[in-house]
């Protein structure tokens, strides 16, 4: 097991283990009494893509797809897709025999591009000397799941009594008063999380659950934040 280093709302830290939640093994999708299953297909060929008869047709283009649509191939559409290689294309579609050199995209509020540079390395820090950190930030249960999209969930485990107590205490308040408690890394315990070396940020919230003497203290991990859209 991996371990983090936390601190809890009195200013207390340790090392705990952590594992991730996965799913069972034996749950299958169902739609009604049909099961559901994913397939990849082949939507169209390099050809038939529209920069392709863009090129091919120029301004001709959205009569040539009332009239016969071109962007049908009709002996590769619908192909199911096994085994697939990552491969990088230039411009002119041509595959290119070195990877090339990354560049990151920062994005506004609105999506309009705002700054591209060249990406920095971002190491884990979830096992730095500072803990992370409880934060101010306190949300409900009910509107945590509304504000925010919850893909990964890790399960924070204890590996003697101390470390039993520590995390009960937290999981027995947070569940009492039906809270989940965001957590930070950093000086001032407001950045993100990061699992892994040029790993993604998280948000972290902890939630607990109590009953009787056993508890679970999970952190349930999101990047993505769900906003109203206004007119």
């Amino acid at each position: 097991m991996r371990k983090i280093h936390i601190s809890d709302s009195n200013s207390k830290n340790t090392f705990v283990h952590f594992v991730p939640i996965k799913c069972p093994k034996n749950f299958f999708r169902a739609f009604g009494k049909e099961k559901v299953f994913s397939k990849r297909l082949l939507v169209s060929g390099e050809n038939n893509d529209y920069e392709s008869l863009l090129s091919r047709y120029k301004d001709k283009l959205p009569q040539k797809l009332i009239d016969e649509d071109p962007e049908l191939d009709t002996e590769l559409i619908g192909r199911p897709i096994e085994k697939t290689n990552t491969v990088f294309i230039n411009k002119k579609n041509e595959i290119m025999k070195t990877a090339p050199n990354w560049i990151e995209l920062i994005f506004d509020k609105d999506g309009y591009e705002k700054e591209r540079r060249i990406p920095e390395d971002k190491l884990s820090n979830i096992t730095d000397e500072l803990p992370i950190r409880f934060t101010k930030l306190k949300l409900k249960r009910k509107d945590a799941v509304r504000k925010f999209v919850f893909s990964r969930t890790l399960q924070l485990w204890h590996s003697d009594g101390l470390t039993f107590e520590f995390l009960f205490n937290i999981a027995k308040e947070l569940d009492e008063n039906d809270e989940m408690m965001l957590v930070g890394s950093g000086e001032k315990g407001r950045d993100p999380l990061i699992f892994q070396n040029n790993g993604l940020p998280w948000r972290a919230f902890l939630e607990g659950r109590v009953k009787d003497d056993s508890y679970a203290l999970l952190m349930r991990l999101a990047n993505l934040e769900l906003k109203t859209l206004t007119s």
